[in-house]
């Protein structure tokens, strides 16, 4: 189960069933999404790239992908470069919109994006691509290029900003903050140091940088694989672990920020006026 969120809303899918839902009023109805492109390669599908609230016209929109993998024998076949469209929540009437510049570093897909100043923002290679929500179009920003080619965005609640491990064995995490998000300039913030982190239990290192979420200006979350999830500060000082009896403290950490809202959508209504129950395969607990 993958999801995405914006103002209290919650996209959700498994496979290719895709559901709108609202936790804290308990309303959800089935999500419309666009067909599946004709493409060369034999492994294509769709995913949510993100939800936001168009402002001119008031609108939830969905920012959607449509793409292909080579596999196998295909691997060597020149794969057609994704189809981004754009829905109205309610609508099962797509726009395409045109991605600037052929890119190599894939499509933002493999991580949801962050919502900061009415755009939506992924990292991809070494800059940062960004969805401007009002005029529906994407441009690139620039980072720190010292930092290498793999970094993560974090949700820090009022600046946009990022982390890296510049160490081989992952045992370092940096992190960055945007000071100037017009003139694009970033600077360091802290560094956490895993080795020196007194955990209990000890944490158990990966070649991995783990997910991390921010609670304030000095709490963190972070999972550490396979199931833990403990709270730290920024000076890597071990707060102790999250736990969960209800889950067998078999936690994990998502990549969002959820805010409660009573922030309702026109599908709930039709849904409602025209008696249909569609079950999702889920259940929603806050």
């Amino acid at each position: 189960m993958r999801f995405i969120t914006c103002d209290g809303l919650l996209i959700l899918w498994r496979g290719s069933d895709f559901y709108i839902c609202n936790p804290a009023t308990r309303k959800c109805a089935p999500l419309s999404h666009p067909p599946r492109q004709q493409f060369i390669s034999p492994i294509t599908g769709v995913d949510v790239l993100g939800l936001y609230r168009h402002q001119p016209s008031g609108e939830y929109r969905v920012l959607w992908v449509s793409y292909a993998a080579p596999m196998g024998t295909f691997a060597a076949v020149k794969v057609e470069q994704p189809h981004y469209l754009v829905f109205t929540v309610g609508s099962d009437q797509p726009r395409r919109i045109q991605w600037p510049t052929v890119s190599e570093d894939g499509c933002p897909a493999a991580h949801p994006p962050i919502h900061h100043r009415g755009s939506l923002h992924w990292a991809m290679g070494c800059s940062i691509t960004v969805f401007e929500t009002i005029a529906e179009t994407f441009r690139q920003m620039s980072r720190p290029a010292q930092l290498g080619s793999y970094v993560l965005l974090l949700d820090t609640g009022d600046n946009l900003a990022l982390y890296v491990s510049t160490d081989h064995d992952r045992v370092t995490l940096d992190v960055w903050v945007l000071q100037d998000y017009d003139a694009e300039t970033w600077g360091f913030r802290y560094r956490i140091n895993l080795l020196a982190m007194d955990a209990s239990p000890p944490l158990k290192l990966w070649k991995s940088i783990p997910r991390l979420a921010v609670i304030n200006e000095r709490e963190l979350l972070m999972a550490q694989p396979p199931r833990r999830l403990l709270h730290c500060d920024i000076d890597g000082v071990f707060l102790g672990n999250v736990e969960s009896e209800e889950h067998e403290n078999r936690l994990t950490l998502s990549w969002h920020r959820f805010q409660e809202s009573m922030i309702s959508v026109p599908l709930f209504e039709a849904q409602e006026e025209d008696a249909v129950s569609n079950e999702p395969p889920f259940v929603m607990v806050l």
